[in-house]
């Protein structure tokens, strides 16, 4: 059944294999049913989810009574999923763009809950290694279907967990993250917060279009991290050796910087030199 969900070539065809096959689904298939949906509802044309009236391609599908089905025996069995199939349901719920109030969500949601007390080490492990966290958070946030879409109790949920895990993710991931919050305009502290720790930490050995995605927020919310006072002198440091790689990303850092009040001398005397000027007009 795994390979026949993963060959499908149409999202009728995965729906069809899942509710037409019900003996042969086993909690397993679910997660990796909805993560096909989503990839294929990203390959349509149409409006992204989200946008106009909601009869895109992916608001469609919604409303199909096979994804219904497929929703309602995920939500009627859950109880009965181990813990990784549970939390790779609600991966793929989030990628796919489902809004938080939907059903299929909450009960997701409340099953994780009610097990937090009875994971053990291996369950932990498994649910919450580094490998699995980034990958999965690299296929939420690189979702067009999920892009679109505000989702706040997603992103309050991830709040609560990530700045212990922020440590093993990738700059791309950070990056995604960030762009996903400044651009639904997320203020959530903790969120922002976690990525700014991420930027003092690994500055230096990041490129500047990178560092420039993630300050980003910060001037957009107008929210000044709780560490700026040691993370905007260390951003000045890295601009002054840095500069002239990435002359724009080194403008868009300044703008930021200056709309949160810190105006660091030593790179403007830089940036307004003939010589910054003639790279940035080639």
């Amino acid at each position: 059944m795994k390979r026949l969900i993963e060959r499908s070539r149409s999202v009728g065809e995965v729906l069809r294999w899942v509710t037409q096959n019900p003996g042969k689904v086993s909690a397993s298939h679910y997660p990796i049913a909805l993560h096909k949906l989503g990839q294929l509802l990203q390959q349509q044309p149409g409006p992204p989810a989200g946008a106009g009236d909601g009869r895109g391609p992916a608001g469609q599908v919604l409303e199909q009574p096979e994804f219904h089905a497929l929703c309602q025996a995920i939500v009627s069995g859950c109880a009965k999923f181990d813990n990784f199939s549970i939390v790779n349901c609600l991966y793929a719920a989030a990628a796919l763009g489902l809004p938080g109030e939907s059903p299929l969500v909450r009960v997701l949601e409340d099953e994780s809950r009610s097990r937090l007390g009875r994971f053990n080490q291996k369950d932990v492990s498994m649910v919450f290694s580094s490998e699995a966290n980034n990958k999965a958070l690299e296929a939420i946030f690189s979702s067009q279907l999920f892009y679109e879409n505000r989702q706040e109790r997603f992103i309050r949920s991830m709040a609560e967990w990530l700045p212990r895990k922020a440590e093993n993710l990738t700059p791309y991931t950070m990056a995604l993250i960030a762009k996903y919050v400044a651009r639904h305009r997320l203020r959530e502290p903790r969120l922002l917060d976690t990525i700014a720790n991420f930027l003092l930490k690994r500055g230096e050995q990041l490129d500047s279009k990178v560092i420039q995605k993630l300050v980003f927020p910060f001037s957009r919310m107008n929210y000044r991290p709780s560490n700026h006072g040691e993370l905007f002198p260390k951003l000045e440091a890295i601009l002054e050796q840095k500069a002239g790689s990435s002359p724009l990303a080194t403008v868009n850092i300044l703008m930021s910087m200056f709309q949160l009040s810190h105006f660091p001398q030593t790179v403007l005397h830089q940036v307004f030199s003939p010589a910054f000027i003639t790279n940035v007009m080639s």
